[in-house]
């Protein structure tokens, strides 16, 4: 690392600034470093030399800094696109160690699964470490991405909440407020839907996401009764940033909540890619937190949800962003291993588009087809009516991660975790149990997680 007096006493100052100190909320590309004692710093990632190097730079600074590898805990990057192709099967395959991987699926027999990637290639995984298989609906996106302010509804009334009223306004492909104000949108909801959004912040996430709402503007909740007429919805909030909560809300009817949920590592972010499922029959809302499933609600009243929108109010003076908002029809299974029914951990099943599931052994998968070992003998199904496919839970052998190992998350969701070799801004060379030795594209993620050398740490 280079000694010189000026660059260490330009990097003990921007260490010694707090987070939101060192980089604006824009849509500019900017990566954040993480250190384990806490401190943070804004730039660039330039390479990673596992186990010594972590090679930065910072705009106020003209060469490239080097860090101890070991003394980083996690690195963010900005939001990428993945590149637009088309895909015969889409899905997103869980792993027994819990970590999800998607692409699109090409074929399986009795030893290797094999997904295609535009991230990494063809990945061959071993089929004891594959939990289940979730195909994505393969119908267009009903929303897809925000542009503009055309075809969206500015709240009125929001100075009802503080007194202190402002408007979310556009800007490089994304909304942003600094004041409590609202804007909806009729998304056109079907009763499965898929709603995935990136939220970013400054200092505290004060947010409420309707769900299933037919209003456009905002509805103060205390005064809900006394003000116009709505239809039911779902108020998807989030308070002082670690805490979430889902409240069914009609008129005329108390308020009640589905539950709440304490996520404490929200207080150490400043974005996070929020997932929503919902199914109408099944009066389910799961929550999905980058990737990762986190609460599954059911309402025992019934589903409330009377509209077709969503609408977005920020409850607080801290600035937030939301970008990428993306609406499909679901399939209706979760992922995380929670996919099919686990009934019968030592057979695999296979659900269909019909809501049946059957259970057998699954022989091979290719050309379109499955066969699926049965008691009345080899079953043809068809890879088309698959929604997913969980493998007999009683076989897997989930491969556990070394210490020192990396936990990476994709920007459109699911995790994957991996001895890094090297980091490059072309490549990202990884080795893993699961699929061996792969070069990735470093657009495919979000953020990394450097697990702790010390497995006991």
């Amino acid at each position: 690392m280079n000694k010189a007096p000026h660059l260490v006493a330009s990097l003990a100052l921007l260490l010694a600034q707090p987070v939101h100190a060192q980089a604006p909320l824009t849509n500019l590309p900017s990566d954040c470093l993480f250190f384990r004692n806490g401190d943070t710093l804004y730039g660039k990632l330039v390479a990673v030399d596992p186990p010594d190097l972590v090679r930065w730079q910072h705009p106020d600074v003209s060469d490239p800094i080097d860090f101890n590898a070991d003394r980083v805990l996690q690195i963010d990057f900005p939001q990428q696109s993945s590149p637009a192709r088309h895909l015969d099967f889409p899905c997103s395959i869980t792993l027994a160690n819990g970590d999800a991987l998607s692409g699109n699926f090409v074929s399986c027999d009795r030893q290797t699964v094999i997904l295609d990637t535009w991230y990494a290639g063809l990945l061959q995984l071993p089929r004891r470490g594959v939990l289940s298989v979730a195909f994505v609906s393969r119908a267009p996106a009903l929303f897809d991405g925000i542009t503009g302010m055309d075809g969206w509804t500015r709240g009125k009334g929001v100075e009802a909440f503080s007194g202190n009223a402002g408007d979310w306004v556009y800007r490089h492909g994304g909304f942003y407020a600094d004041k409590p104000a609202s804007i909806a949108r009729d998304v056109k909801l079907p009763p499965l839907a898929d709603i995935e959004f990136d939220l970013a912040w400054k200092g505290t996430l004060n947010l409420a996401v309707a769900l299933y709402t037919d209003s456009l503007q905002p509805i103060l909740l205390t005064e809900k009764d006394k003000g116009p007429d709505f239809g039911g919805f779902y108020s998807l909030r989030f308070l002082n940033s670690v805490f979430i909560t889902l409240w069914p809300i009609r008129k005329n009817e108390p308020q009640r909540t589905l539950g709440d949920l304490v996520v404490p590592s929200l207080n150490n972010k400043d974005r996070v890619h929020v997932g929503v499922r919902a199914s109408k029959e099944d009066r389910r809302i799961a929550l999905y937190l980058d990737g990762s499933l986190v609460r599954d609600w059911i309402d025992p009243a019934g589903f409330v949800g009377e509209g077709t929108g969503v609408r977005f109010v920020q409850n607080s003076t801290s600035p937030v962003k939301l970008s990428n908002l993306r609406v499909t029809k679901w399939n209706g299974v979760l992922d995380q291993g929670d996919t099919v029914s686990t009934e019968d951990p030592a057979h695999d099943t296979v659900s269909v588009d019909s809501g049946a599931k059957v259970s057998g052994a699954v022989d091979t998968i290719a050309r379109g087809r499955i066969s699926l070992l049965t008691t009345n003998g080899m079953t043809p199904i068809a890879l088309t009516r698959a929604n997913a496919i969980e493998f007999a839970r009683a076989r897997s052998q989930p491969f556990k991660p070394a210490a020192g190992s990396v936990r990476a998350t994709f920007a459109q969701g699911g995790v994957v975790t991996f001895e890094l070799l090297s980091w490059r801004p072309d490549g990202v060379v990884v080795v893993s149990p699961d699929f061996g030795k792969a070069t990735f594209d470093p657009a495919a993620f979000s953020r990394l997680q450097f697990l702790a050398p010390d497995p006991k740490s």
